[in-house]
């Protein structure tokens, strides 16, 4: 199943990838919530729904643009983000992906990919192990950067602060714009800390990539400091999410974020 998730995200990333550039591309063609579904992403939906229907799974399916699209006497459910990263994709920077996680019914795991478009990289993890471009990764013993990744908003400026004060010595802040990614590079070790606390994430922007930390034994936590829980019953809000391979820096996040005055 590992495998089969994987080929479809590089295939998508692949036809993502012919496509870029073209015109009408970013025309609105929709809306779910609070964001919009552009042509880019009912395409990126679509191919990735043919795909899994040429297998013939019994799946249930929880998608961006789509939202719950039930099926009778589903064995899985497969979350997807078909274009994790769209305004990157449409103004030609290069850090978007394309996400699968498969679960059983009961909520369990039990496979998942995510495909860089424009690197073709790809990150995936069955119910024993985590891969990258196929091959086996066992995780990292420290962060090879002090590159840290913050979402945040004026309305969290104060959780913002409360996070970045504990970080001991120095580090740099970027902000790539595509969080599925952002997470796994820090749980591969090439940034330090991830958190997003804008309460705009959702479910299928990070189902696949937190599984696949969780294998490398770094759990996604939320503000609150309780371990992400992903909802398979629709698109839903992840309010917060922090990750780091650092599990002192996470000790005294969480420490610091209870003495903040309420």
């Amino acid at each position: 199943m590992r495998e089969l998730l994987e080929k479809i995200t590089k295939e998508t990333s692949a036809y993502l990838r012919e496509l870029s550039g073209r015109e009408g591309l970013d025309k609105v063609i929709g809306t779910h919530g609070d964001d919009t579904t552009k042509v880019v992403d009912r395409l990126a939906e679509d191919f990735i729904l043919e795909n899994l229907r040429k297998e013939d799974l019994r799946i249930t399916v929880v998608t961006e643009e789509t939202g719950f699209i039930g099926r009778s006497g589903s064995e899985y459910v497969a979350v997807i983000d078909p274009l994790d990263g769209s305004t990157n994709y449409l103004n030609g920077i290069t850090w978007a992906g394309v996400s699968i996680a498969l679960f059983k019914r009961d909520g369990s795991p039990v496979a998942g990919a995510v495909s860089e478009i424009f690197s073709g990289r790809t990150y995936s993890y069955d119910q024993e192990r985590a891969y990258v471009d196929g091959r086996i990764f066992t995780g990292i013993s420290n962060p090879q950067t002090r590159i840290v990744l913050s979402y945040f908003d004026r309305s969290r400026l104060r959780e913002a602060m409360g996070i970045l004060s504990a970080i001991e010595g120095g580090y740099k802040t970027r902000n790539l714009g595509s969080a599925s990614l952002d997470m796994l590079l820090t749980c591969t070790g090439r940034a330090y800390l991830f958190f997003d606390i804008r309460n705009k994430l959702r479910n299928v922007d990070i189902a696949s990539s937190s599984n696949f930390c969780k294998k490398v034994s770094i759990n996604p936590m939320s503000l609150e400091g309780k371990s992400i829980d992903i909802n398979l019953e629709g698109v839903t809000t992840i309010k917060s999410v922090v990750v780091s391979p650092d599990s002192s820096l996470l000790r005294r996040i969480f420490s610091g974020l209870r003495a903040l005055p309420s």
